[in-house]
């Protein structure tokens, strides 16, 4: 998954930071590389993203397009709660627990740029 972003460096200390993530590769002022487990999350600046692909999407659309409504990240069952509550105690504002008729637990978090992050155990 790739998301725009506006600050590179608050962006990667947030998915680092608070949900975790490992980071793969870091080219200041363009683009980051970051995993969870066999995800890869890559993250862009519009002003120079930092690749060809990106560049030319830039070039065709004027600019970062797409209405993302929100992503899931999932999280083990057993840990889930435990996350929340650190993310809250780490002063993020949280929505949740949502427990659905599935049987499914989520919660969701805006990450800086606004996008929403669901965080669910299945």
């Amino acid at each position: 998954m790739a998301l725009w972003v506006r600050d590179l460096d608050r962006s990667i200390q947030f998915y680092r930071d608070s949900l975790g993530f490992e980071v793969e590769e870091i080219n200041s002022g363009q683009n980051a590389f970051l995993r969870s487990g066999n995800f890869l999350l890559v993250l862009f600046l519009p002003e120079d993203p930092g690749t060809k692909l990106a560049v030319d999407y830039i070039e065709r659309k004027g600019g970062p397009r797409g209405s993302l409504y929100h992503v899931a990240f999932l999280i083990d069952r057993s840990e889930l709660d435990q996350v929340c509550e650190k993310l809250q105690e780490d002063g993020h504002e949280l929505r949740g627990p949502v427990d659905f008729g599935t049987g499914r637990r989520s919660y969701f978090i805006e990450d800086p740029d606004e996008h929403t992050i669901e965080l669910t155990d299945r």
